[in-house]
C-alpha cells in the first residue's frame, strides 16, 4: 500500500491591536482606563499612558492635560445645549414646562499655557 503525503496550508489569523481608551466625565476627570467599548466620553491613548494609569490627569478639549490644577479654568458660558436657567439669574434652574425666559448654560474648561 502506498502512503499519500499531504501538505497542510494554514493562514494565521490577523492580529488586532488593542485600542487603549481613557474614559472621562464631563469635567475631564478620569473615570477608568480600559480596552473595552463602554458608554461615555473617551479618548484613544497610547500603551504607555494606559500602563501608567494615572488618576490625576485631566482631559481638556479631547487631549490629556498634565498641567497643575491652578492652570485649568472652568467657566459657565451661554450655549445651545446644557442646563436651562432663568434669563435673569443663572443660579435659578427652570424646567422645560416653565413659561419663563430661559437660557442654556454649559461648563467650558480651558487650559492656561
Amino acid at each position: 500500500m502506498e502512503q499519500e503525503e499531504y501538505i497542510l496550508v494554514w493562514e494565521s489569523p490577523k492580529i488586532q491591536l488593542p485600542e487603549f481608551r481613557l474614559y472621562y466625565d464631563d469635567k475631564g476627570n478620569v473615570i477608568c482606563y480600559t480596552c473595552e467599548k463602554l458608554e461615555g466620553n473617551y479618548i484613544v491613548i497610547d500603551a504607555r499612558t494606559y500602563a501608567e494609569g494615572r488618576p490625576d490627569l485631566k482631559v481638556v478639549d479631547g487631549r490629556i492635560s498634565t498641567k497643575a490644577s491652578n492652570l485649568v479654568v472652568s467657566k459657565l458660558k451661554p450655549d445651545t445645549e446644557g442646563v436651562d436657567c432663568s434669563l435673569e439669574d443663572v443660579s435659578i434652574l427652570v424646567s422645560k414646562k416653565d413659561k419663563v425666559k430661559k437660557q442654556k448654560w454649559n461648563l467650558k474648561t480651558y487650559e492656561l499655557r
